[in-house]
């Protein structure tokens, strides 16, 4: 609904040409939106799926940075994309509950301020997650994207058979099939993990700091026989990409995300190592909600079995000449 409300303010000759032009990151396409068109503004109802309206929600201040500060209610974004980011963190920490009730107060008033007309109950459910949380948990454990997703599934497939005879053995039937057919292309021992376009790794891949890398993690190898790279790498359930960006650890001081970006996925001694470049984290930018990174090509071997943060990939948007990459969590060191 917040999407909705806030493309009245937007230039709405742009909002279709915008959405149908802009670039979604390899991560981000899959959830990619349908164009927004005018006719849906009308009627305060963006057709799309959860997760297509939750990318849309993530990326809204990428894909209009140049006319967000003409938009009086763009506050009303910012206070909901800080409320979500708390509701969304694992672990959830009790000192955040003062923070998110003053937060949920804020977006309230903000509501009411630039559209009294659109408060709906929903709206007024918000100024109940710190008491939600403070009695029964983090709220992400209680909602239902997941099931969502999944029973999405079932009804278009149900939808899409015409068999009304039996429904239920129907549904299981045809999911147990697509399971086997998912699990017969890997083996036993491959479960767990596998990989996608391997081949040789040329010597001129690798400049001198990766060498020199690469030495003092493994000791003498031979950049021409002993490497094997692939394109993409599934481990426990994990997909890495090349190029894509990853959360590989948080400073210790204020809990700022580092960033690394695989350069390359090698294998040596029958084992997949990530060689990532470890990127310089400028700054969080309030306006895009984004964090703003740069290379500066320090790089590091990493095991992808230790990496314990937001498993899910980034992708790289460039604003302004500017690279971004943004998410919605907020994340905490284990204790």
């Amino acid at each position: 609904m917040i999407p909705s409300i806030l493309f009245s303010f937007v230039f709405q000759d742009q909002i279709q040409e915008r959405t149908e032009c802009f670039q979604y990151g390899y991560f981000d396409n899959n959830n990619k939106p349908p164009p927004i068109l005018v006719k849906h503004l009308h009627n305060d109802r963006i057709t799309a799926t959860a997760a297509q309206k939750l990318c849309l929600y993530k990326l809204f201040p990428i894909i209009f940075n140049d006319i967000i500060d003409q938009m009086p209610s763009y506050i009303v974004y910012q206070l909901l994309r800080e409320i979500l980011d708390l509701v969304l963190s694992q672990p959830f920490r009790k000192t955040w509950l003062p923070t998110l009730r003053e937060l949920c107060k804020a977006f309230h008033q903000a509501m009411l301020d630039h559209f009294p007309n659109k408060v709906s109950p929903k709206i007024h459910f918000v100024s109940e997650y710190g008491e939600i949380i403070n009695y029964f948990g983090p709220i992400v454990r209680q909602w239902c994207f997941r099931y969502e997703s999944c029973h999405a599934y079932f009804k278009k497939l149900t939808m899409r058979t015409n068999n009304f005879k039996n429904i239920p053995k129907m549904l299981v039937t045809r999911y147990r099939l697509k399971q086997c057919l998912k699990f017969s292309s890997l083996s036993v021992t491959r479960l767990s993990q596998y990989t996608i376009g391997i081949k040789k790794v040329h010597n001129r891949c690798f400049n001198i700091p990766m060498k020199h890398v690469l030495l003092a993690h493994f000791g003498r190898v031979d950049f021409i026989h002993d490497f094997y790279q692939c394109r993409k790498l599934i481990n426990g359930g994990i997909e890495y990409c090349q190029s894509a960006v990853y959360i590989i650890d948080l400073k210790p001081s204020h809990e700022q995300p580092i960033f690394a970006q695989i350069i390359f996925i090698l294998k040596t001694n029958e084992k997949w190592w990530l060689l990532v470049d470890i990127l310089d984290t400028e700054i969080y930018s309030e306006k895009l909600c984004a964090w703003k990174i740069q290379s500066i090509g320090r790089y590091s071997i990493i095991d992808p079995n230790e990496m314990k943060y937001f498993h899910k990939g980034l992708d790289i948007y460039v604003v302004n000449d500017q690279s971004y990459v943004s998410f919605t969590s907020r994340l905490t060191l284990y204790q």
